[in-house]
């Protein structure tokens, strides 16, 4: 009698829908040159701001410098604001909007604005890097600065809006504006200590404990 195990052979449309997952999964040649190019214009671009200043780098430097045209830059980027600080941070005020608007009403609004921070987090260790690189430009430049704190600002005020409409007080309250600023302090407070570690510290625990220690006060709306 035969003992040996059934070998059962997956069925042709599960190795059909498997092979599908995994080439869906594996970029293809076109889309590994787009990462590339893209890739190439942020390394050039921030090897010349730091060289020669931002106002002072033009668009068509930056594509000579990556070996594409002006054209091809943007296909990537809207500007220069845009591959300096990135989709991401450019991107940030509507992503947490989308964030907190999925969070459920049973969430106090500490519990919520705090999830969607978390949801919001630069997991990919190659964002990271790109963040220690923009943070470290803006050290040399200070120039830079006044872009990162209207991204914050834009930040903040999504922020208190939402808390202002869940709690039905006004934006300016000071429920609203308290726990805005402590989100955005937090991110601050990480991005600061991240940039001093020298990447070697995990910006969402950073993050995440700043958060934690900074709404320990705030607690519930005022009734």
């Amino acid at each position: 009698m035969n003992t040996a195990p059934t070998r059962h052979e997956p069925a042709p449309g599960q190795r059909r829908a498997a092979a599908s997952a995994s080439a869906a999964t594996t970029p293809t040649r076109r889309e590994r040159k787009k990462i590339e190019t893209r890739a190439a214009l942020e390394t050039a671009a921030l090897r010349l701001f730091a060289k020669q200043g931002y106002e002072r780098t033009t668009v068509e430097e930056i594509a000579e410098a990556a070996d594409v045209a002006v054209r091809t830059f943007f296909r990537y980027f809207q500007s220069k604001q845009h591959v300096l600080y990135g989709d991401v941070a450019l991107n940030i005020t509507g992503r947490m909007r989308v964030a907190l608007l999925a969070r459920p009403d049973t969430e106090s609004p500490v519990e919520a604005v705090g999830a969607a921070l978390d949801a919001m987090e630069l997991g990919d260790p190659d964002q990271q890097q790109q963040v220690l690189d923009r943070l470290r430009l803006m050290e040399r430049l200070p120039e830079l600065g006044g872009t990162y704190h209207m991204i914050f600002q834009h930040l903040h005020d999504v922020i208190a809006e939402y808390v202002a409409d869940r709690t039905r007080l006004h934006p300016v309250d000071l429920y609203p504006q308290l726990l805005a600023a402590a989100a955005t302090a937090a991110i601050k407070a990480a991005l600061a200590v991240f940039e001093a570690a020298g990447g070697r510290q995990s910006l969402t625990e950073l993050r995440a404990a700043a958060y934690t220690s900074l709404t320990a006060g705030i607690g519930d709306p005022p009734a």
